[in-house]
């Protein structure tokens, strides 16, 4: 199992990079066989630099996650030997998987985590250029997030293994070329569940965070089904192809809010509530919005 897991080390260190490759190949040419206007030339390049920059990130803090990791772990409430048997192993990827899913939901619903990921989905289109698009930060805030697993006792390798593998199930899922999967739908999350996810429709925000599993999204209500066509994007549309101001606009907003805070809870709420949250009780967060449609559809009968 050790070599198993040095072999997915390997996938996230430099195969991965073919692989994307690859998968940009196809849905770039399946794209241009049916004439769909699926990609933009500016668009792809900001999508490609910041996947470099977050790679780039992720290459420089590996010994810094992995010490983490073995710290941590040796405080573990468990010694469970998870590369004992296939059934542990399975189970500590759907741990994993857990564990990414609160990560993805704590990020959209946080201001300092929504600044960090917006970028992601900051394109109005949406293709496997766009699985490239994450920020430098995110690199820092996701292993944090992660690394309570190891006091279950999963092993700092292993940790950072399922993790990337975690990673490699979602590049597929950013595709316009494949419709619904039937049963599937009800398990995994596929790419008409994460178009969802990538909508800008009031309906559509904040829903379908997992990564591998949509039964999470089910059981703890964050469920969407994609009924209308999604409008990429974010709700205040962003746009620029420039790769800093993609990267930094949203905490330039923070920093903007914050000065004008007039007490500190007040730049605590900035921080750390939903991104739309206001202090005069004018909120447009995506509750708020998502309730007043509510209201709407319900006048409407």
């Amino acid at each position: 199992m050790l070599e198993f897991l040095q072999g997915l080390l390997t996938i996230r260190d430099s195969d991965q990079t073919f692989i994307l490759i690859a998968l940009i190949v196809a849905d770039v040419g399946l794209t241009l066989v049916l004439g769909k206007k699926y990609y933009r030339a500016a668009d792809t390049f900001v999508s490609v630099v910041l996947g470099l920059t977050y790679a780039l990130t992720i290459a420089v803090l590996y010994g810094v996650v992995f010490a983490l990791y073995s710290w941590v772990h040796q405080y573990r409430v468990l010694d469970v030997d998870w590369q004992g048997s296939v059934i542990l192993f399975l189970l500590a990827y759907v741990l994993v998987d857990l564990a990414f899913y609160v990560y993805h939901w704590a990020i959209h619903v946080v201001r300092i985590g929504w600044a960090a990921h917006v970028n992601h989905h900051s394109s109005q289109y949406f293709n496997v250029g766009t699985a490239l698009r994450a920020s430098f930060v995110e690199a820092i805030y996701e292993p944090l997030m992660i690394a309570p697993l190891a006091l279950l006792g999963i092993e700092p390798i292993m940790l950072i293994a399922l993790l990337s593998l975690n990673h490699l199930y979602q590049y597929w899922l950013h595709t316009n070329h494949i419709g619904k999967l039937g049963p599937l739908e009800w398990v995994l999350n596929t790419p008409s569940h994460h178009r969802v996810h990538h909508g800008s429709n009031i309906q559509y925000c904040d829903k379908n965070f997992g990564g591998t599993f949509i039964i999470w999204d089910r059981l703890f209500g964050t469920f969407e089904e994609e009924k209308e066509q999604p409008v990429f994007g974010i709700i205040h549309q962003l746009e620029s192809h420039n790769p800093i101001w993609v990267t930094f606009h949203e905490w330039v907003g923070i920093a903007k809010d914050v000065r004008k805070a007039r007490s500190i809870k007040e730049v605590l709420g900035y921080l750390f509530m939903a991104p739309g949250w206001a202090p005069d009780g004018k909120s447009e967060t995506t509750r708020v919005m998502q309730a007043q449609l509510k209201q709407q559809k319900e006048k409407l009968g």
